[in-house]
């Protein structure tokens, strides 16, 4: 048992971290050798040409410069900084860069081949630069002196392509940035040909898309199946936590939200950004106290709840360089939170609670993968790819897609454990006592109502919910329950078989609750008792019917509603579910009522 809970808890763990390794691997393995930028010359004799690669290294900085080609001709000092990262990590005679500014970064290029086509592929950033190779404009994004209220469509992932007229040539970063709190190059510029640019392009916008697919169907999935049961709260949480997923989704990468609102407020994507994280903090915490409410205290939620109103409060109403500028401590809260819910769910996989193991390693992955994104500045084409995927989220959801289905086939076992659970303890305790009073007069037949007691038991219990079984194991627990009936109420009941075909298989505790619905609803009130009889037929279509009919009193006295009780409505569902049928009440000639079902004939002569 110990070693089980070790397993549930250490497993997933473990798993997650090989995927992230598996992934930090992929991201780096030697496909040539990729040049970088050293004392800010970028030197392409060593590059193979067959991939693309991202402009890294030791860039010359000008802080609170707008330069171009013919500036550098000049006797300009050059700062060396690595870029891409914020120039707010950059200082200036012991003192940070602010967040507001404006610099120009450059490279020289080296050993191109002339007349070749080149491409870059420059990310999205949120500040405003200009892109010039030699003297030529070549990229823009936005305007320079732009308000956090420039339209969206001006600030986008850009693919651009040249041709080189000299084997070396300046590339030249303009950047301004006057309405954000963070500046600087954000992301890398990545170079190959163009080619390579354009096939990265467009794989990115097919990561995206079919990741944003992906999550829809999934929110639909889990919104319909709210809808369809009511009772599943988490479901409808996790719908709404995919849907802010799906908007964080269009805010990165190639930023679908700009092609979609192209007019909307710049804004709006740092906005976008820094309040979809709180909330989705929430929604994860909120997850894990409606699905596993003895593991996260009210408390808790509650708390964590004002504190994402509280945030939401702060980034709506406060400047957006100010809201920027604590972006580092909400990234830190949302570690801790994570933390939180890995430890949550690590004590209900520990418990071995259904499902809160694939939960825990998935939650693992999202918890590996925010530390790596945060601490690591990874730049490499293949970890961005993976990064603007959103893969890590898309675990989560397919994993809690596997713990719907995990519940959906648990609840599928209850249903035969509930029909079980029908065996009422009164009737045990009135089958005892009537054999209990037999046995003072007649030994044997005490003996004999035992034995079918034992029978009714074993019936009840030895059978799984869809297991099939043949008509005379079926008709064994339809006798002994009738048996143990008789030796209460005389000969008030009798029980008649009519059998056409009796070799075939039908599921496992089909005709027991109707025998008995038949004795309940339509003998026992009956003055001088009557007759249950269960016949079969052979149809024309090839399928088989079976049919419970009574001389009781009917749908006069008994209306059709008290004759469906709980382990018919079982019924109906197994059948529905198994054979696209279900039971047929009517009225049978004489008076009574009669209920029959047809099921596909298999033949139990051979089985």
């Amino acid at each position: 048992m110990a070693w089980n809970r070790y397993t549930r808890v250490i497993l997933p763990a473990f798993s997650a971290l090989f995927i992230i390794l598996g992934v930090i691997l992929c991201s780096h393995l030697p496909v040539g050798r990729p040049p970088t930028v050293k004392s800010g010359i970028l030197n392409l004799a060593d590059w193979e040409e067959d991939t693309l690669f991202e402009i890294t290294g030791e860039w010359e900085f000008y802080w609170d410069k707008l330069l171009t080609e013919q500036d550098f001709r000049g006797s300009q000092a050059p700062m060396l900084v690595n870029a891409p990262t914020i120039w707010n990590n950059y200082e200036i005679n012991g003192t940070k860069l602010p967040g507001k500014g404006s610099a120009t970064y450059r490279i020289l290029v080296t050993e191109a081949d002339t007349g070749t086509e080149y491409g870059l592929r420059i990310q999205d950033m949120a500040t405003s630069y200009r892109i010039y190779i030699g003297d030529t404009l070549i990229a823009q994004n936005g305007n320079f002196g732009d308000s956090e209220f420039a339209p969206v469509s001006a600030y986008r992932p850009q693919l651009v392509t040249f041709t080189t007229k000299s084997s070396s040539f300046d590339l030249v970063l303009q950047v301004s940035n006057d309405f954000h709190g963070l500046g600087g190059m954000w992301q890398p510029i990545l170079f190959g040909t163009s080619q390579q640019a354009t096939v990265f392009d467009r794989r990115l916008s097919g990561i995206v898309m079919s990741a944003t697919a992906g999550l829809i169907v999934s929110c639909l999935m889990f919104f319909i199946f709210f809808v369809a049961q009511r009772r599943e709260k988490d479901t409808l949480i996790l719908s709404v936590l995919g849907l802010i997923i799906i908007l964080r989704l269009s805010i990165i990468g190639d930023v679908v939200f700009s092609r979609i609102f192209p007019n909307a407020p710049i804004a709006w994507l740092s906005w976008l950004d820094f309040l979809t994280m709180p909330w989705a903090q929430f929604l994860l915490l909120f997850f894990i106290y409606c699905s596993y409410g003895n593991l996260v205290r009210k408390w808790q939620v509650t708390l964590l709840f004002i504190y994402t109103i509280a945030v939401s409060l702060f980034i709506l109403l406060f400047p957006l360089n100010i809201t920027t500028s604590a972006y580092m401590i909400m990234n830190d809260i949302l570690l801790l939170v994570m933390i939180a819910v890995v430890i949550q769910l690590t004590r209900a996989a520990w418990r071995g609670q259904e499902g809160a193991t694939v939960l825990l390693a998935a939650s693992w992955l999202l918890l590996l993968f925010a530390c790596y994104k945060m601490l690591v500045p990874d730049y490499s084409i293949s970890f961005y790819l993976t990064k603007n995927s959103g893969f890590e989220y898309l675990v989560f959801i397919f994993a809690q897609m596997t713990v719907v289905a995990l519940r959906y086939r648990q609840a599928q076992r209850l249903e035969i454990a509930h029909l079980k659970g029908q065996l009422r303890p009164h009737f045990i305790h009135n089958a005892l006592t009537s054999i209990i009073s037999i046995s003072r007069k007649d030994p044997e037949r005490s003996r004999e109502l035992l034995v079918d007691f034992s029978s009714y038991l074993r019936g009840f219990y030895d059978y799984d919910r869809d297991e099939l079984v043949s008509i005379e194991q079926e008709m064994e627990l339809v006798c002994a329950y009738t048996s143990l009936e008789q030796a209460r109420f005389g000969d008030k009941l009798h029980l008649v078989c009519d059998f056409e075909v009796d070799n075939f298989f039908l599921p496992s505790l089909s005709l027991q609750p109707l025998v008995e619905n038949s004795l309940v609803h339509g003998l026992r009130e009956k003055d001088c008792g009557g007759t249950v009889t269960v016949y079969t037929r052979r149809m024309m279509n090839g399928s088989v019917r079976l049919g419970v009919r009574d001389n009781g009193l009917g749908f006069s006295s008994n209306p059709i509603s008290k004759r469906k009780g709980v382990g018919i409505e079982n019924i109906n569902h197994r059948l529905a579910r198994l054979y696209r049928t279900s039971l047929v009440y009517r009225t049978p000639e004489g008076g009574g009522c009669e209920v029959y079902f047809e099921i596909p004939y298999k033949e139990a002569e051979n089985h």
